[in-house]
This record gives C-alpha cells, structure tokens and sequence, in this order.
C-alpha cells in the first residue's frame, strides 16, 4: 500500500510536525491558562490535559485518514475542507462556543491572548518552502504563506500597542482582524480555484496539502482561525458596548 506523504524532503515534514503541533497547542493552552491565573482558579488542572488530548487526536485521525490517500485528490469540493475542515468548525460553533467551561473561558479572557495565538501562523513558512521544493504552484504559496506570516507579524506590534494601551490600539485591531480574516478566506478561495483549474485541465494543483503532514494545515487552520477572528469581533463589540 502506497502511503499519502508530501514529497519535500524529510526534513522539512519533521520541522513542520514538530513546530506546528507543538506551537498551536502552546499557544492555546497559554490563553486558558491566563483565565484561570487571572480569576486565581484552580479549574484548570483538567482542562488543560483534556485541551491537549483533544487536539492530539484529532491530528492523531487526520494523518490516518490522510495516510490512505482519500484526500490527494483534486476533487471539488475538496475532500479535505468536507471531512476535516468543516466539521471541525461547526465543533466550534455547535458545541464548544455553548459550552459554560468556554463561555466562562471567553468572558474573562483578554483580547490580546486571542490575538496571540494567531502567532502559529508563521507556519506559512512552509508554503514558500513547498514551492520551493515543487510541492506548491507558486501563486498559492505566495498568497497563502504571505499572508499568514504577514498576520503573524503583525501581531506583535499589535501586542505592544494593547500593552501600551495605545489610544489607536482597537482600532488597529479591527483592522488587524480584518486583514487577517480576508487572508484565510483568500487563501480558501485560492485553493478552491487551483484546484478547479487543476481538475479541468489535468494540471499540478495543491494535493500536495491533502497529503501527511501537511494535511495538518487545511484541517486545522481555516476553522480555526476563522474561528479565533470572530471570537475577536465578538470580544470587540463586548468591549465597545462597557464603554
């Protein structure tokens, strides 16, 4: 059985698995910390771990399922988007965005913890480093590594700014979080265009993201940042409305 694994050398698939997961966990799991040390609460203590669990095995599952080759195809819609993506997002939405644990995590938690965890999109890196070893057409790396590591960037201006508080620093983050929405959506359609391209004229299209490890990327990122700027918005009318 041929197994689904990118074809960029192996040192830059170790890199990616141990950056990726290790960092996004990281940072997640700091943001929930903060509210619990904040509110001087214990509660944490089971959360953090089952947090941790949670999203190890849902990489767990997407590199098995990506393994057999389900999601190389160019297929549209993407299998990828539709079995891992999607789901992972009405997760969100559905059950975690009700839940009390969370809406009590969301009620205290500060704004710039939410802005910090985007700093995992650096991963971007490794869209430049997927054209560079002719994994990736070069206009989908180009927008979908250049705008997540631009994002990323700019977080940290964004954070000394909050600091700082800044007179101007909401509004640079409504327009932090506008740029960085648009990105992730820009990057979906990109995606979505390559591979309708790629599908009518038997072209190279972006498979190369739907095999291990980087299957990691579609099935983590979009729901979850989608996800993350929306709890921003929402954090920033909350905080439009007190004052």
């Amino acid at each position: 059985m041929n197994l689904s694994i990118t074809n960029v050398p192996i040192w830059v698939s170790l890199l990616f698995l141990c950056s990726f997961s290790t960092l996004t966990i990281y940072l997640i799991t700091s943001a929930i910390k903060s509210v619990y040390k904040q509110q001087n609460s214990a509660n944490n203590n089971n959360l953090i771990p089952k947090t941790i669990l949670f999203f190890v095995t849902y990489f767990i599952a997407v590199s098995l399922v990506t393994l057999t080759g389900i999601f190389e195809k160019n297929v549209l819609p993407p299998r990828i988007i539709l079995a891992t993506a999607l789901p992972l997002f009405l997760f969100y939405q559905c059950y975690l965005l009700q839940s009390k644990t969370f809406q009590y995590i969301f009620q205290y938690i500060q704004i710039q913890q939410l802005i910090r965890i985007h700093l995992f999109r650096f991963v971007g890196v490794f869209f430049f480093l997927g054209y560079y070893y002719d994994a990736l057409p070069q206009h989908f790396a180009f927008v979908g590594g250049g705008g997540d590591i631009l994002t990323a960037i700019l977080v940290l201006p964004l954070l000394y700014l909050i600091q700082k508080k800044h007179p101007f620093a909401q509004r640079f983050i409504w327009i932090w979080n506008c740029i960085g929405l648009l990105d992730i959506l820009s990057v979906l359609c990109s995606a979505i265009w390559i591979t309708k391209q790629a599908v009518q004229n038997h072209q190279v299209g972006v498979e190369q993201m739907g095999t291990f490890p980087f299957s990691w990327i579609p099935a983590f990122a979009p729901a979850t940042i989608i996800f993350l700027h929306l709890l921003i918005f929402k954090k920033l009318k909350a905080e439009k409305q007190k004052a």
